[in-house]
């Protein structure tokens, strides 16, 4: 504590104690900054496929999905946050369904998207529509909105969830409330979730947003998606992220969730990127391919379902040394920090 020169030791202490017991505190009490670091931070790291797919395949052994847990997860837990999310901002988990299984119906305050892995069969059914699930899709579950996933197929289903979830919580605004039944039933006008529109709904990352249009999108099929970025990669490019789609609100041209924007990215063969920093997390999946990323002076190795993780301002740049083009589906919390006004980003 710093101590006054007009009062003694004894009368600094007990001034102390009295603000502490009145629920108040004065930041000169500690030596350092006037706003103090938190005490953990987001850490970059990669998570290997290797790992990660035994265990999710594992879990079926350990939990059914709505007898005892609401979903049958496996999340990533990055070192440097306490509450065990990929991020301060961003959950990232792996959900798992055995043929015939259902994840129950329920609703919940954070947005989630989900890409999906592997396997045949799966579906999420948002408010009524029944949505099928393909290799590469993204598909989308806004907050509020009923959901149930389940899987028709004669194999296991995998995909990754992604959800704002820690932004929810700490503005503790988090809830979930259950459907009255397991599952919900189609509704007749189901099928507006098979519409996909190049534009507006894919949009180069560093250009121009979107045309608007009438359709909301559950849904963004992977076929559509790769066919854009192949195309876009014949006549752009960005110097720190090579090639670079967005994925949009069809309406607005806007990201597809408040704090939480989802890319499909290309580092084309023989590339090297340059390096940038900017102040949002960010997650790579690795969808096809292979490659490093190298990350305040780390380099880290990934290939084909892969996890990667850069912490918020740590300079970064991608190389894809190989003949074949690397694809990966990256989200990032910029969405939020851009509508905040703190969103910065420079070229190192």
């Amino acid at each position: 504590m710093v101590v006054s020169t007009k009062l003694t030791e004894k009368d600094a202490q007990q001034f102390e104690h009295d603000v502490r017991a009145a629920g108040m505190d004065a930041p000169w009490f500690h030596p350092g900054p006037l706003i103090q670091p938190k005490k953990l931070h987001v850490q970059s790291g990669l998570w290997k496929w290797e790992k990660i797919e035994p265990l999710v395949r594992s879990t079926p052994d350990f939990v059914d999905p709505g007898k005892g847990a609401e979903r049958r997860i496996l999340r990533i837990a990055n070192p440097g946050v306490a509450e065990l999310t990929a991020t301060h901002t961003i959950s990232i988990a792996f959900q798992y369904l055995m043929p015939g299984e259902v994840a129950p119906a329920h609703r919940h305050t954070p947005n989630a998207m989900r890409f999906m892995i592997d396997g045949e069969g799966a579906y999420t059914t948002v408010n009524g529509d029944k949505c099928m699930m393909h290799p590469g899709d993204v598909i989308l579950t806004p907050a509020g909105d009923w959901h149930d996933h389940g899987n028709e197929g004669a194999g296991p289903v995998m995909w990754m969830d992604i959800l704002d979830s820690p932004v929810v919580r700490f503005l503790e605004g988090l809830k979930t409330d259950p459907y009255p039944q397991e599952k919900q039933a189609p509704s007749a006008n189901n099928g507006r979730s098979e519409r996909l529109y190049f534009s507006p709904g894919l949009v180069p990352a560093h250009g121009a947003g979107g045309a608007k249009a009438t359709e909301q999108l559950l849904a963004f099929r992977w076929e559509k998606a790769r066919d854009a970025l192949d195309r876009l990669s014949e006549v752009e490019s960005d110097p720190f992220d090579d090639v670079m789609l967005e994925y949009v609100q069809p309406r607005t041209g806007a990201s597809v969730f408040p704090c939480v924007a989802a890319y499909l990215q290309m580092i084309r063969p023989g590339v090297s990127t340059k390096a940038h920093r900017h102040n949002s997390s960010a997650v790579y999946f690795v969808r096809e391919g292979s490659g490093s990323t190298e990350i305040a002076g780390t380099n880290y190795e990934w290939s084909k379902g892969d996890v990667l993780v850069i912490a918020p301002s740590a300079p970064h740049k991608h190389t894809n040394a190989g003949r074949q083009p690397a694809v990966l589906f990256t989200v990032q919390d910029s969405p939020m920090l851009k509508a905040l006004g703190f969103y910065k980003e420079e070229s190192l």
